[in-house]
């Protein structure tokens, strides 16, 4: 379109100069008017031309700015200019085209965001503060069971281990009646639970919010591994040292709730009172819907305007319990976990390279060690067997 255009202007361009050479020879008035006559015929299809074709151009000129993105538009001082460029030609004088007329139409669009922002700028974004992430565990096991401090790598402590009794009625002259206890010392040596991250200084300095996070997310993953230890440590966890539910039940129509009311049984008779039960949020879902048969729900948990207790005793959901199983028990009595240095976050630029990168190592961790004192405080089973055991 633009070659075209431009092969019309020089066409015109050409019959001009051949006007200006004619009128140089003299000639008489009347001649004059005769020959300017002849030349305006002879210009007027091409300039016909060359405005339908400007108009063609106009039009599509007015589509290109409707497509979305960032289209650069002329302004009115930039399209005239051109107008006057095109309208000289090879001509170096404005005043050589005095006496043209040539037509100027800018054609405007409809003002939308698309075609009038030069960026997305113009509106400013709504950047909320912080940042998101999903929620903390509620639920930590250390809560429920007894916290302390030490100042030592190692916290060791005296368990009765067996006993055996002889305790009974001495008639006079007899001869005493002898116990015996095995005592044992347990060693609970200190653990240290660690992460880290590594960031650059400009993300500290420029994502706003990024150190509150990362002073939450950190220890919220220190704290999770410190419920799994507590619970399932091979050596000092409660789980593996926990009495193993025996079954009493002799019913057919056996539920989750007879389950947890026998394991209860089991630690009371132990001479234990029992604090807590500890289940995974889907366990205490199954044991919540259960139903008759007649479609009626047994526990009234939605009655329980404090939590929900079975057989007085509160039900603690955390993830950190294995889905299928079931932990009851003295948490206070039966365990203690203790800080040898409570969480510490530390931000430092002299790990290996940081400082000539500009990198910041962030890091966490802590120190507890996790004294099971009474192992049968604690009455641990598994779903599946108990109510198979139960049912038979």
């Amino acid at each position: 379109m633009k070659a075209l255009l431009d092969k019309i202007g020089n066409s015109i361009d050409e019959k001009l100069k051949k006007a200006t050479e004619s009128l140089a020879v003299k000639l008489t008035e009347d001649e004059k008017k005769a020959l300017m006559t002849s030349f305006k015929k002879e210009l007027e299809p091409e300039m016909a031309k060359y405005i339908k074709m400007q108009e063609q151009l106009d039009a599509l000129d007015v589509k290109m700015q409707r497509i979305p993105g960032k289209v650069l538009v002329k302004t009115f001082s930039e399209e005239l200019a051109d107008k006057i460029k095109e309208a000289l030609g090879d001509k170096k004088d404005i005043r050589q085209i005095k006496g043209h007329a040539f037509e100027f139409e800018r054609k405007l669009d409809d003002m939308t965001e698309a075609n009038s922002f030069a960026s997305t700028i113009v509106v400013p974004v709504d950047q909320r503060p912080g940042i998101v992430y999903d929620p903390l565990r509620r639920n930590r096991i250390r809560d429920i069971i007894s916290s302390g401090t030490t100042s030592s790598n190692m916290v060791t402590f005296i368990r009765e281990n067996a006993i055996t009794s002889n305790t009974d009625i001495t008639t006079e002259g007899a001869e005493y009646k002898q116990e015996d206890f095995d005592l044992i010392r347990v060693d609970a040596a200190v653990l240290k639970l660690t992460n880290y991250i590594i960031v650059s200084e400009e993300m500290l300095e420029d994502v706003q919010g990024l150190t509150s996070y990362i002073m939450a997310r950190l220890p919220e993953k220190i704290k999770n591994k410190e419920d799994l230890e507590i619970l399932t440590h091979a050596t000092y966890g409660i789980l593996p040292l926990a009495t193993a539910y025996v079954d009493t039940l002799a019913d057919s129509k056996v539920q989750r709730i007879d389950v947890l009311v026998a394991a209860l049984t089991q630690a009371k008779v132990a001479e234990y009172t029992p604090t807590a039960i500890l289940l995974n949020p889907a366990d205490a879902k199954l044991m919540k819907l259960t139903k008759d048969d007649n479609g009626q729900y047994i526990f009234p948990w939605v009655f329980m305007s404090n939590g929900v207790v079975v057989d007085s005793i509160p039900v603690i959901e955390s993830t950190a319990m294995t889905s299928g199983s079931f932990l009851v028990g003295d948490f206070k009595l039966g365990a203690q976990i203790f800080d040898r240095r409570q969480m510490a976050i530390e931000f430092s630029n002299t790990n290996e390279d940081n400082f000539v990168k500009g990198m910041v190592t962030v890091r966490g961790s802590e120190r507890i060690a996790i004294a099971v004192y009474r192992p049968n405080a604690f009455v641990y089973g598994t779903f599946a067997s108990a109510l198979a055991k139960g049912s038979a």
